[in-house]
């Protein structure tokens, strides 16, 4: 009786030195695999970080500036040439509209170049600009002049003699860079936020002349009701293509995305231009 009980007792012991061994074996195999998931988390930290702020077709917030006809707002409607452009583009995607904030170019500039997942619409494209950003369009031209009242019988042979007179930009503006760099004297130039400024200082002849877009100066007289006739064009600074700009860290298959779709609405364009009155000039 005593021997089978001892026997028993043995074989039960060596059951639960069996159970230990496999307890201690999974405990093993446990401390095995966190090691290695800790591992593996490590390295791909690096790819992680990279991938912190994914782009997506439909996560990206864009701006935009006041500037007629490419944007502005007509009876608290956000609309014009770009505007319309871009929401025929994410139709063609069949994507919902996005958000695009209306803010001074300055601060939209600013924004999408610093910040990912972001774009600005739109921008003339220049040496300087190109690897700044990563481009889509182009969607229109811009033809830059110099207007001024007629009353001031301003008749130019020559850019020095432009250079004796004050004008008022858009800061950060392509009009403003663009008179900057023929060497137009800073002290003559006064800076702004916003278009409409730059021509009241005009109307108040606080300045001599704006420097404007051709179609944008149409488009203002219309929105404030002047008389265009009051007024003329007396020097030509240069054309530039305006395009949809992205923050440099875009995916290329995001900007190959709305490149195709851009390319794919070519009669709707020509449509949208037409409704704006486009210069034919400037399509």
């Amino acid at each position: 009786m005593n021997l089978i009980y001892v026997s028993i007792s043995l074989i039960n012991m060596r059951n639960f030195v069996i159970m230990i061994h496999q307890e201690l074996d999974i405990h093993l195999l446990m401390k095995k695999f966190i090691l290695k998931s800790m591992g593996l988390f490590f390295f791909m930290l690096p790819q992680l970080k990279a991938f912190q702020y994914p782009s997506s077709i439909e996560n990206i917030s864009f701006y935009t500036e006041n500037y007629p006809p490419s944007n502005y707002i007509e009876n608290d409607k956000l609309k014009g040439i770009s505007v319309d452009t871009l929401k025929a583009i994410w139709k063609h995607l069949n994507i919902p509209e996005q958000k695009i904030f209306l803010v001074p170019w300055v601060r939209g500039y600013r924004f999408t170049l610093d910040k990912n997942n972001t774009a600005l619409l739109t921008v003339s494209k220049t040496q300087a600009r190109e690897g700044l950003f990563k481009w889509v369009g182009p969607f229109f031209s811009s033809t830059y002049v110099l207007i001024a009242k007629k009353s001031k019988n301003f008749n130019f042979s020559s850019l020095g003699q432009v250079f004796d007179h004050t004008v008022a930009t858009v800061q950060g503006d392509i009009s403003e860079i663009s008179l900057q760099q023929v060497g137009f004297p800073s002290p003559n130039m006064a800076t702004t936020s916003q278009l409409k400024q730059a021509f009241l200082m005009m109307q108040a002849d606080r300045v001599d002349m704006i420097v404007v877009a051709t179609h944008g100066f149409a488009h203002l007289a219309t929105q404030l009701k002047f008389d265009v006739n009051e007024y003329e064009q007396v020097w030509v600074v240069n054309k530039k293509a305006n395009y949809l700009a992205f923050n440099i860290n875009t995916p290329d298959n995001v900007i190959e995305t709305y490149q195709t779709a851009f390319d794919s609405i070519a009669k709707q364009r020509l449509s949208i231009k037409e409704h704006y009155k486009l210069s034919q000039a400037d399509y």
